[in-house]
C-alpha cells in the first residue's frame, strides 16, 4: 500500500468505516493512516460474495455516465516489474486520479512486464517474478481502484500468458479488480449528460514509426469514434483530426476527432538503447470529455 498524497510506504491501517450509499445499502471502507504526511485515507471493500464476470464480449459497447464532465486517464504499457518501469510517473497519474473527483481511468495492456520462464527472451529484462508483478500492480492502483472502467491485456502480459499457459493474467487482474475485462478493441460509449460520445480503444500491435498508420486502420474499422485511443509502440501523443461533416441544419460544418498514442511507464531501456529505437518520454494522455467538447491532451 502507498499514500496517494506523498507516495509513501509508512501506511498503518486504521479500522474501518460504514457509509450509507444513496440508494439506502450499506458501504464498508478501510481507513488508513500515513506516517509520513500524517494524512488519512480510505479505500471500498468489496462486499459482494458471489463473482459475476464482467467481461466485454466482441460486439458489446461499454457505457460511463457522468452528468457533467469526466476526464479518463489512459494507463498502458505499464510494465510492472520491469528494470526500467518508471514507478516514480505512475505513482504520480495515482495521485493525479486519486485526488480529482471527476477522473476515471483505464488499463490499456502490458501492464506487467511478464517474462515467463524458460520464454524466448532471457529474465533479465524484469526484476521480480510475474506473480509479485501481479500482487504489486494491485498494491499501486488499490486507492484507485473503485475508479477504473475496464482492464484489457496487451502483448506482454494477455499473450505471453496465454501462448504459454493458456491462462489470460490480464483477465484474472480483471477479476481481482472487479471490473470488466475488454479483451479485444471495442467501443466505450461516454455519456455527458444525454450527450454521447464513442472511444474506440486497443492495445495495438505495429510498430511502425508512424503510429497514425494504425490509427488510420482502426478509424476505418470504428468509423463512429471520437477518439482513437492506441498503446504498444510506447509513442505519446495526442493530436486533433478535423474532416468536413454535415450539421443538422444540412450545412458542411467541421467534426473533429482525436488520434491517441497511449505512451508508457518505462524509461530507456536497454533494448530500446541497443536497436537505437528513438526516445520515447514517459508518460499518459488525458481525455476530458464535456457536454459541448472534447479535450486531450499529454500527462
Amino acid at each position: 500500500m502507498i499514500c496517494p498524497k506523498c507516495s509513501s510506504m509508512r501506511i498503518k491501517k486504521n479500522g474501518r468505516k460504514k457509509s450509507t450509499a444513496a440508494d439506502g445499502s450499506e458501504k464498508l471502507a478501510q481507513q488508513f493512516h500515513c506516517h509520513s504526511c500524517n494524512s488519512n485515507f480510505s479505500i471500498p471493500i468489496n462486499t459482494e460474495i458471489d463473482y459475476v464476470e464482467k467481461k466485454v464480449e466482441p460486439g458489446e459497447v461499454l457505457e460511463v455516465k457522468s452528468d457533467y464532465v469526466m476526464r479518463i486517464h489512459g494507463l498502458t504499457d505499464i510494465h510492472v516489474g520491469a528494470v526500467d518501469f518508471r514507478r516514480d510517473k505512475f505513482l504520480e497519474a495515482v495521485k493525479e486520479i486519486y485526488e480529482d473527483p471527476h477522473a476515471r481511468w483505464f488499463g490499456n495492456g502490458d501492464i506487467l512486464e511478464c517474462i515467463p520462464p524458460n520464454y524466448k527472451i532471457v529474465q533479465r529484462g524484469q526484476v521480480i517474478s510475474p506473480d509479485e508483478q501481479h500482487l504489486a500492480f494491485m498494491d499501486l492502483v488499490r486507492p484507485i481502484q473503485d475508479k477504473c472502467i475496464f482492464i484489457r491485456g496487451g502483448n506482454h502480459d494477455y499473450l505471453r500468458s496465454i501462448n504459454m499457459l493458456d491462462y489470460d493474467v490480464s483477465r484474472m487482474i480483471a477479476r481481482d479488480m472487479d471490473v470488466p475485462y475488454f479483451e479485444l478493441p471495442g467501443y466505450l460509449r461516454v455519456n455527458i449528460s444525454g450527450r454521447e460520445w464513442y472511444m474506440a480503444s486497443g492495445h495495438g500491435s505495429s510498430g511502425a514509426k508512424n503510429g497514425d498508420l494504425e490509427l488510420d486502420k482502426m478509424r476505418d474499422v470504428y468509423s463512429m469514434g471520437d477518439i482513437f485511443y492506441l498503446g504498444h509502440n510506447h509513442q505519446l501523443y495526442a493530436k486533433p483530426i478535423d474532416s468536413l461533416g454535415i450539421d443538422e441544419d444540412g450545412r458542411e460544418t467541421l467534426k473533429r476527432c482525436w488520434y491517441i498514442r497511449g505512451g508508457s511507464f518505462l524509461g530507456y531501456a536497454h533494448y530500446v538503447r541497443y536497436r537505437l529505437m528513438r526516445v520515447a518520454r514517459a508518460g499518459w494522455v488525458v481525455m476530458e470529455f464535456k457536454k459541448d467538447d472534447i479535450n486531450c491532451w499529454v500527462a
